[in-house]
């Protein structure tokens, strides 16, 4: 008896409170709608799993085509914002695992950039091709390997009287089927350009800094150049190896390598030391690269030494500098999948 009397007077004082108290009334309403809101978010999945997964997609690629760590972390971060403003704006409550979830997101960007550095450039996919294959160049329109060619064709890209670009398209024979697909579509080249002396010639380099290497960015804006290339060779600490000459002064003593590119009196000239000994004036610029291969048309013999030849046979992307008779300066540079090893250059 004094239990049911509870009951009813708790059921009875309920009513009251429903229908004199409105700010309790609006409590109690507020508290059991807020409840059915929240049990209603996890019925929308169907909407915000795609909205997300799309949201996924575009950022993978922004990610493809916009390179560097302040790209990365700026895509990152739309990403995280923009699944937050979808959750809002869904209703949507995440479960359990959070961290695991974010964690496998942020992983699965840092892959994805990784791959995307690889395959952003051309020049990445001659890695993924068969290199020991001879390499062939068009002569007379058919593809010949190179040590027959009798006529070598060169497309000329630009010409300018001090000034000329060509390139000299090539392949090798691909076995396999990406092999073949990557031989068709990635086009394989080298750079020819011919500089004749009286252009303006000179060395960029960070002298304040240990002659850290520079890239293309820097160089220019220590001095806009038409050109620039890459010189010195660089030890595993980014050391600078070898001679280094930089406006008069010299900064670095050279080595046993017999390569050498010297400006002297504004004269460019590029070979091995011994073309240096009939050439007087001391040089404004110069610095050393290894190995120097060639002297009036002739191979130095090293480079055929059995023992150099897992150096020498190494294919990959070069550059070849060397002074013709003119005293224009010839330069080679490897192009998209132009990975030669060093007697395919001087070839």
């Amino acid at each position: 008896m004094p239990l049911g009397l509870l009951q009813r007077g708790f059921f009875n004082a309920l009513s009251s409170i429903k229908i004199h108290g409105e700010s309790c009334l609006e409590f109690i309403s507020f508290s059991e709608n807020r409840t059915f809101r929240l049990m209603a978010k996890t019925g929308r999945n169907i909407i915000h799993y795609p909205l997300v997964a799309a949201h996924y997609l575009l950022c993978l690629l922004l990610l493809l085509f916009h390179n560097g760590i302040t790209a990365f972390l700026v895509i990152l971060s739309v990403f995280f914002l923009g699944r937050r403003l979808i959750r809002y704006v869904n209703g949507h409550a995440t479960t359990g695992l959070k961290i695991l979830k974010n964690g496998f997101l942020i992983f699965s960007f840092l892959a994805c950039g990784f791959v995307f550095t690889l395959v952003r450039s051309a020049s990445n996919y001659a890695y993924f091709m068969e290199r020991e294959a001879a390499l062939q160049v068009m002569d007379q329109g058919v593809w010949t390997d190179i040590n027959l060619a009798k006529h070598i064709e060169l497309n000329e890209q630009f010409t300018h009287p001090s000034t000329s670009h060509k390139t000299l398209k090539i392949k090798r024979f691909q076995s396999s089927i990406p092999g073949k697909l990557l031989n068709f579509f990635v086009p394989q080249e080298i750079n020819v350009f011919f500089f004749k002396p009286s252009n303006d010639f000179y060395l960029l380099a960070a002298v304040n800094d240990n002659f850290s290497p520079l890239n293309i960015y820097e160089a220019n804006r220590r001095k806009e150049s038409d050109f620039v290339i890459n010189s010195s060779f660089y030890d595993p600490q980014n050391n600078a190896i070898g001679e280094i000459i930089y406006q008069g002064k010299r900064f670095q003593q050279k080595t046993e390598s017999s390569g050498y590119f010297k400006v002297i009196h504004g004269i460019p000239h590029a070979g091995p030391a011994s073309i240096f000994q009939s050439i007087n004036g001391k040089p404004t610029y110069s610095c050393q690269a290894h190995p120097s291969t060639i002297k009036n048309g002739r191979l130095f013999p090293y480079i055929d030494s059995e023992n150099m030849q897992n150096i020498w046979k190494l294919k990959t992307y070069r550059n070849l500098i060397g002074e013709m008779k003119d005293g224009t300066i010839a330069v080679l540079a490897s192009g998209s999948g132009g990975l030669l090893d060093v007697k395919e250059i001087l070839s």
